[in-house]
């Protein structure tokens, strides 16, 4: 099949142990009419081998040094064949065997002009047992919202990506390391307004570096440098409930990992918010 519907895309670094989530969801589809693309950092694990070993679900894949997760996506956004675009992580899941084609099918239905389109993601512990909470809803659910300290924004897994979005320069910044895709569909959302549609799309696991409490001061920085290179004004509130989000944070990590655990679902708990971090 020369021109899939959809292009399915997967960065990997020394992910062994995450990958076979991966593989197996995607091997379960009912229907073929995508392809999907792996593009390894140069994996010193099984990675690679994993990959081999399902040649014939890989399309095209590649293994060689990169400058990160947003570095390898420019590379497969730029041999990409697919309509539509969709970045799963390493270790993330289709939802269910007919997840894609029933995506498929509504992405034919769409107005010609939609550019992005999106679905609901579901967040699993880190063993993937354990479901914690959906994420994804309308539009305007996200409209006026702020999340970690930038406009909300649809869970990346869930997003469908028209490929007219990135026949220009590579879409994913390279100076925000952590964050660029944030700043990808910061951009993109200006010209255009994407469709909801409700039914879930992947699951992935807690773990990644936008859950992780040492992650979170970094996190924090590139989505700072991301605002002000969109000229997006943060309202006072929001900057305050940030650092004091932050601040929660660094002390949450002087405490043994298990406690800090317990205490920051206990405070999501107070919040009004399902537990994320404590259950195992």
């Amino acid at each position: 099949m020369s021109t899939p519907t959809l292009s399915i895309i997967t960065a990997t670094h020394n992910a062994a142990d995450q990958l076979p989530y991966t593989i197996r969801s995607i091997r379960e589809q009912r229907t073929d009419d995508f392809e999907w693309i792996v593009i390894d950092g140069a994996s010193t694990d099984n990675t690679v081998n994993l990959i081999k070993a399902h040649a014939d679900l890989v399309s095209f894949w590649v293994s060689e040094p990169d400058l990160g997760i947003y570095d390898a996506w420019n590379k497969a956004c730029a041999v990409a064949k697919g309509e539509w675009l969709l970045f799963l992580g390493a270790g993330d899941q289709l939802r269910a065997p007919d997840t894609l084609d029933t995506c498929i099918r509504r992405l034919g239905d769409l107005d010609t002009r939609v550019r992005v389109a999106y679905g609901i993601q579901t967040l699993l512990s880190a063993d993937q047992r354990v479901e914690l909470e959906t994420l994804g809803g309308p539009w305007e659910d996200y409209e006026g919202q702020w999340q970690i300290g930038r406009p909300a924004l649809p869970p990346h897994g869930a997003i469908f990506h028209h490929r007219s979005l990135f026949l220009c320069a590579p879409p994913f910044d390279l100076r925000f390391p952590i964050a660029s895709d944030s700043h990808f569909l910061l951009r993109v959302l200006r010209e255009t307004t994407p469709e909801f549609f409700p039914t879930k799309i992947s699951s992935t696991p807690i773990g990644g570096v936008s859950f992780r409490f040492d992650s979170a001061r970094s996190v924090a920085a590139d989505i700072f440098r991301i605002n002000r290179d969109l000229g997006i004004v943060v309202p006072l509130r929001v900057q305050l409930l940030d650092k004091l989000r932050l601040t929660t944070i660094f002390l949450l990590r002087l405490l043994p990992a298990r406690l800090s655990y317990y205490i920051g679902d206990l405070i999501r708990w107070i919040l009004r918010q399902p537990s994320r971090w404590s259950v195992r």
